[in-house]
């Protein structure tokens, strides 16, 4: 199954023009191996069955009646599917969700955390395949008010996510230990800002802490250097690039992930993947 086959890319555009739409009876992943880039905050949750993946370079399983929260333009990448995975996915365009954000700044404290998923007990589930299932109801209405009843309706399946997150223990804010707070916010940096800087020290700078010590801190927790995190966002962005956009020339991906020539890429992405961007866009 090749990436571009997923729902989120065959309903990319319908997205871009509904806001939120949820999509039902997934059973399959993104392509295995090959990293895929979210470009919208997605809420998953698993009907039945399990399935494995990295998030972010961090090994999760997403088990039935668990939910996850994906957020926009971090990685995925799939490893496999029991036969009788199902699941749904809530799924809201960058441009809605920060709408979402100014109508009820106060509903979408939810921080990014580098362990997306999360259990529901079963009276929790319900109450999540509730929302869903009216969310997908006035998704497909067409009536004036139809994004004004959305953002209602998506703002209460907001504060139950955080609720039954907090509930369960898994609030980051209150729960979780100052290292994973702080791989956390790295991540959301990565992501905000890699077009800007892949520097181990313009990072450590963001988060108030010496190179050296943040370095240290980074491969302690998590194995793996800040570098290397770094380097893996960079790569799976610039390889969905060149896998899903043909339309791109590789000055143009070049470009758009910041860099300023593209011999500069060119070397950056073969230092890292093995592979220069044109021999990767050519291997299928």
């Amino acid at each position: 199954m090749s990436a571009n086959n997923h729902p989120l890319e065959r309903l990319s555009s319908l997205i871009e023009e509904r806001g939120l739409i949820v999509i039902d009876n997934v059973t399959r992943l993104p392509a295995y191996g090959e990293p895929y880039v979210y470009p919208h905050l997605v809420i998953c949750l698993c009907h039945k069955g399990w399935a494995r993946a990295e998030y972010d370079m961090t090994s999760v399983e997403f088990h039935s009646h668990d939910t996850a929260i994906i957020f926009p333009n971090h990685i995925l990448k799939s490893r496999e599917v029991s036969d009788d995975y199902e699941a749904s996915l809530l799924v809201i365009s960058a441009k809605f969700l920060k709408e979402l954000s100014l109508l009820h700044p106060n509903h979408y404290r939810v921080e990014y955390h580098y362990h997306p998923t999360y259990h529901l007990a079963d009276s929790q589930y319900e109450c999540m395949n509730a929302c869903f299932r009216l969310l997908a109801s006035i998704s497909r209405l067409e009536h004036p008010d139809r994004k004004d009843l959305l953002a209602e309706q998506m703002d209460m399946t907001a504060r139950l996510v955080e609720l039954f997150i907090r509930e369960n223990g898994k609030m980051i804010i209150k729960k979780d230990t100052p290292v994973q707070q702080l791989l956390a916010r790295f991540h959301g940096a990565i992501a905000e800002h890699f077009r800007e800087s892949r520097e181990v020290k313009f990072y450590a700078k963001q988060l108030c802490l010496s190179p050296k010590h943040f370095g240290t801190v980074v491969r302690q927790a998590t194995g793996t250097g800040a570098g290397e995190w770094i380097a893996h966002y960079v790569i799976a962005q610039a390889k969905h690039l060149l896998r899903h956009r043909p339309d791109l020339s590789i000055q143009q991906v070049s470009l758009l992930l910041g860099f300023s020539e593209q011999t500069a890429f060119t070397r950056y992405f073969k230092a890292n993947s093995g592979q220069t961007p044109k021999e990767y866009r050519e291997t299928e």
